[in-house]
């Protein structure tokens, strides 16, 4: 017959602890012959029965093992159990994401998408009172229409483009740029913030679930840049 001993039997139940205590993912790092809980069950029971009856197992030990393999367990299970919700919430993030390509949506800046036939419609949002307020909408060779607006208040202001030039010719569906600034009261130039309607052309999903979305201007906004996403 084999020798065993309880201090064998006690030695394989503290390298099992050990090799719990690693790691709470046993498939990515245990070996592939690590025991679980039965094995473990049979291991503590074989060690009662082959224990020296002057000098038995302390039974707070015997507690303390099944309650820290419990604790592992556990934590392995609901590690799993987070995992697999993260796994079900990017996707659902990139369903969402999806269903965005082709909206319009309006974004800070100064690019937008401008389409033949239709008015373009901008934000201007103005941190101080100014005077002789101008918009100017420009394509990649130069000045298309100057819009005055005068004087204007403090807070946002929306500005409509007829997309026609300043000779009256209709503008194409293009990439126009929109610039406004004003003078303050001591007669300085002052920029005024805009914010511009773009088509998504396309979105990607980040490993932490952010969502970037590329516009019909090539510039990439962050989900939460997005002020409005209309049809």
């Amino acid at each position: 017959m084999a020798d065993y001993s309880p201090t064998t039997a006690a030695t394989n139940s503290t390298d099992y602890m050990k090799a719990m205590q690693q790691t709470t993912n046993p498939a990515a790092s245990a070996p592939e012959n690590q025991l679980d809980q039965a094995d473990f069950l049979r291991l503590l029971t074989t060690q009662l029965q082959n224990q020296d009856p002057s000098d038995p197992m302390d039974p707070t030990q015997f507690v303390t093992d099944l309650t820290q393999m419990s604790q592992l367990e556990a934590t392995t299970k609901m590690n799993e159990s987070i995992n697999a919700m993260t796994t079900s919430f990017q996707s659902m993030q990139t369903m969402q994401a999806a269903s965005m390509i082709g909206r319009n949506v309006q974004v800070n800046g100064g690019d937008f998408s401008h389409v033949e036939g239709n008015d373009s419609q901008f934000v201007l949002n103005l941190e101080q009172p100014l005077e002789d307020v101008k918009v100017v909408i420009s394509d990649k060779n130069g000045m298309v229409q100057e819009i005055f607006l005068d004087e204007l208040n403090a807070g946002e202001e929306y500005v409509t483009w007829d997309g026609v030039d300043e000779n009256g010719n209709v503008k194409g569906s293009d990439v126009y740029s929109v610039t406004a600034y004003g003078l303050d009261e001591a007669g300085e130039i002052e920029m005024i913030d805009t914010i511009v309607g773009s088509r998504v052309n396309s979105v990607a999903v980040a490993d932490d679930s952010s969502v970037t979305v590329t516009l019909a201007t090539g510039e990439k906004v962050a989900m939460d840049q997005i002020r409005e996403i209309s049809g």
